[in-house]
């Protein structure tokens, strides 16, 4: 076994520059082995047109061209990563395997394996902290426990990353390329159509894959961030970050976000705050999720367990209702149908979306976030459970159950000319605007378009007696 020779393990970090691990792994050997395992796990369980996988695709073949310009060479594979990281291993006799560390519960199951795997042949997996900024135990309380509300958390994360500014830091592999391998053996990239999925016209979906992509979102992002706090929750207007899925796939660091904003002088500070504060609620989430794992299955507080949720036939109608944008509310139905067409959706969209399953239509949430989980382009487990767990007021530091989004209100604070629903119902398109809020109170129905599947007064009363016999019997 060779202690200077080393494999990096891309996962959820597909770039080269400013990665924690593969910074690391040049770092401490002479010899650096680069690969890509193509999760058979995960894989074989989705649709051929999964968005996300044609843009991890287009986003390997990106970082292996970084790494090739840099001397070495990305290695893709495919199989179960607990079987071909071993594997892999044992070929180059490596002695070390570094990665980015992953928060979800799977992912720390098969980095487990992974790791028991290499132990068992005298090897090592060493994981590095790449896509937070601060995780697992850096922001605790004053007795040590993890928090579980957003307000304190926020201010001591700000705090703690003004106490070391290493956190920003730039891991630039460049100095260290070198020490880059370039095996002869293997391909750097695997066709899509092999790994049995379709190619996808991500640029007509505004999805830009690779470094090269959040780059160019980021320079958007910067442009128009000072209007950040002031147009973010406006349904029809492009006014939120767009990073979302560069964040989760990690193409690009947040740190280098982080640097980019910093950088900024000429915009509102408010709205920089804005933003930021909207990251700090994903890094809440991701330590949550690390320190209370049960919230992958159910509530983080345990008597909603007892929520008498709507199901059975009645139930599956009303969740199929909202799975294909024919609820009778056009400011869901329009949600919904971006959801279906882009995998994307506006992030005021999602809330009012949400809420109205949970509270409007009385479905479980954990449907919900499973339909999203399919869905969304930039799917993470631990915001997702954690802003559905808030709508659904079953989480840590939730909205409280008598909060009940009013889609009509809702739709007219935040799309009062219709702009967003006519967009994405153009069947609507002719319909005046203050009929599109309320359509039930229209004299003649909207023609095609259906009636409202539950009365909007009845089902609110509903959700009031059900959160309110769960707090009886708590």
């Amino acid at each position: 076994m060779n202690d200077r020779r080393s494999i990096f393990w891309m996962r959820r970090d597909l770039r080269a520059h400013d990665n924690v691990a593969l910074h690391a792994a040049l770092s401490a050997s002479d010899e650096v082995i680069c690969v890509f395992v193509y999760d058979r796990t995960i894989l074989d369980d989705l649709p051929r047109t999964d968005r996300r996988v044609a843009f991890i695709h287009a986003s390997v073949a990106e970082a292996g061209a970084q790494l090739a310009r840099l001397g070495g060479k990305l290695l893709a594979l495919e199989g179960d990563p607990a079987r071909v990281i071993p594997e892999l291993a044992r070929r180059h006799d490596a002695g070390r395997v570094f990665a980015n560390e992953d928060y979800e519960p799977s992912a720390r199951r098969r980095d487990a394996a992974v790791g028991a795997a290499l132990e068992r042949d005298g090897r090592a997996l060493l994981l590095s902290k790449d896509q937070v900024l601060l995780h697992r135990d850096e922001v605790l309380s004053k007795s040590g426990t993890p928090y579980t509300r957003f307000t304190p958390y926020y201010r001591a994360w700000l705090q703690r990353l003004g106490q070391d500014e290493r956190i920003l830091g730039d891991h630039d592999p460049a100095p260290l390329k070198a020490r880059l391998a370039a095996p002869a053996d293997g391909a750097s990239n695997i066709p899509l159509d092999q790994l049995g999925f379709d190619t996808v016209d991500l640029e007509g979906l505004s999805l830009y894959p690779g470094t090269t992509g959040g780059r160019r979102v980021l320079r958007e992002f910067e442009g128009k961030v000072g209007d950040y706090m002031a147009r973010r929750d406006a349904l029809a207007l492009p006014a939120t970050s767009g990073l979302d899925i560069h964040l989760r796939f990690g193409t690009l660091s947040v740190r280098e976000i982080f640097r980019a904003l910093g950088r900024r002088r000429d915009v509102n500070d408010a709205s920089v705050a804005g933003w930021i504060r909207e990251v700090c609620w994903r890094e809440f989430f991701s330590q949550l999720l690390f320190h209370v794992p049960r919230v992958a299955d159910g509530p983080y507080l345990d008597k909603y367990a007892k929520l008498d949720w709507i199901d059975g036939a009645e139930g599956r109608k009303r969740l199929d209702a909202w799975k294909n944008a024919a609820t009778g509310y056009p400011i869901v139905d329009a949600a919904m149908t971006q959801l279906n067409t882009t995998g994307a959706m506006h992030n005021r969209a999602r809330l009012v979306a949400g809420s109205f399953l949970v509270k409007t239509l009385g479905v479980d949430w954990r449907a919900g976030e499973a339909y999203f989980a399919l869905k969304l382009n930039d799917y993470d487990q631990a915001s997702n459970n954690g802003n559905w767990q808030w709508v659904a007021s079953t989480g840590a530091d939730a909205q409280p159950p008598y909060r009940i989004f009013n889609p009509a209100s809702q739709s007219r604070t935040y799309d009062p000319d219709a702009a967003y629903i006519k967009h994405w119902l153009p069947a609507l398109a002719s319909i005046d605007a203050r009929d599109l809020h309320e359509p039930w109170k229209r004299k003649e129905p909207i023609p095609d378009y259906p009636a409202p599947i539950v009365d909007l007064a009845d089902a609110t009363e509903a959700c009031r007696r059900r959160y309110a016999a769960v707090g009886r019997q708590a």
